[in-house]
């Protein structure tokens, strides 16, 4: 008696029995047929990469010349990002020294900042108006407020 289980324990049906019988057909693996070929993993990715040309990936045909946008166009927009985008810090960060730190010198330097940040990019913003205005050569229909509808003149009847 060399067993401690009871009788009843060792007739019971073990389902892992199967998996340690090496006779078992229970875990079939399907062969695939390039396995036979007499090559191993490596050698099959290494014929992949070397058999196949390397592409060169195409180059987008985006015109970047500098005469597609108008040099004052372009000084005024990053004139304008750069200074919107410090008078946003700016006013941040003034608002964060006040209700944070309770710096109200610090914040209201960094707000004066902000704000000359600010009127900056309205002046630059204003004067380029004015120079596409002094340069609009081609007065047109479609250049008016009123999108090329034309309305009878208003006229004054009192006599």
């Amino acid at each position: 008696m060399g067993s401690d289980r009871p009788d009843d324990e060792r007739d019971e049906y073990d389902p892992e029995e199967e998996f340690r019988d090496p006779e078992s057909d229970s875990f079939t693996i399907p062969q695939v047929s390039s396995e036979d070929a007499g090559g191993g993993f490596w050698s099959d990715i290494r014929e992949d990469f070397e058999s196949e040309e390397p592409v060169e990936p195409a180059e987008p045909e985006v015109s970047t010349d500098e005469a597609d946008v108008p040099t004052e166009l372009r000084e005024t927009f990053w004139a304008m990002v750069l200074f919107v985008n410090g008078a946003v810090l700016t006013y941040a960060l003034a608002a964060l020294f006040l209700v944070f730190e309770g710096a109200t010198r610090t914040a209201g330097i960094l707000f004066v900042i902000g704000l000359a940040c600010t009127v900056f990019t309205v002046r630059r913003y204003r004067h380029y108006q004015r120079y596409i205005d002094a340069n609009d050569d081609e007065p047109g229909p479609d250049t008016s407020s009123d999108a090329g509808v034309s309305t009878a003149p208003e006229t004054n009847d009192d006599t």
